[in-house]
């Protein structure tokens, strides 16, 4: 509850987030400055179904796209990343698949997404919602992840990503 008290802006942000994740929405409007997303050469497949909504991006995570993950938060994208590190089942750090050099950026999976444990190195496909103001506290409570708080702290105030399908990518 301390938590709450501190950042009361993250939790609704957080619970904002996952409510979208619920309710598998994906498709939300863009600015026309978002629009002109940056163009990926690596074919990333929808993860969705075609009955879902376009991601406003889909590609490779990369330099550009982690700077301007702010850009995306609350809407889903669709990415290709590679696990950099596992800190538990339900959290991890992805960076370029391409070895372009930025730092990590952290993810937690939604309970949906749990099924897949990623390992340093893995390759994954995701469809993430960028959320930001990370909390520790906040997010390990609400997510319900195995991990404790002090283990994310160096993420914390940062946008992170809130998976809701994680595939491995061949």
């Amino acid at each position: 509850m301390s938590a709450y008290r501190h950042r009361p802006l993250a939790r609704s942000t957080l619970a904002a987030a996952l409510a979208l994740v619920g309710a598998g929405l994906s498709g939300c409007s863009v600015t026309e400055e978002e629009a002109e997303e940056p163009t990926s050469p690596v074919e990333v497949p929808d993860l969705r179904g075609e009955d879902d909504l376009q991601d406003p991006y889909t590609g490779v995570l990369d330099a550009d796209v982690a700077e301007d993950l702010d850009a995306y938060t609350g809407i889903e994208v669709t990415l290709l990343a590679e696990v950099a590190e596992t800190i538990s089942p339900g959290a991890f750090t992805v960076t370029s698949p391409q070895g372009e050099e930025f730092d990590p950026v952290l993810v937690v999976a939604a309970e949906d997404a749990e099924d897949t444990e990623p390992a340093a190195g893995d390759q994954l496909y995701m469809a993430a919602t960028p959320v930001d103001g990370f909390d520790a506290e906040v997010v390990v409570d609400e997510l319900g992840l195995d991990v404790a708080p002090e283990q994310l702290a160096a993420w914390a105030d940062e946008v992170f990503l809130v998976a809701t399908v994680l595939e491995p990518a061949p």
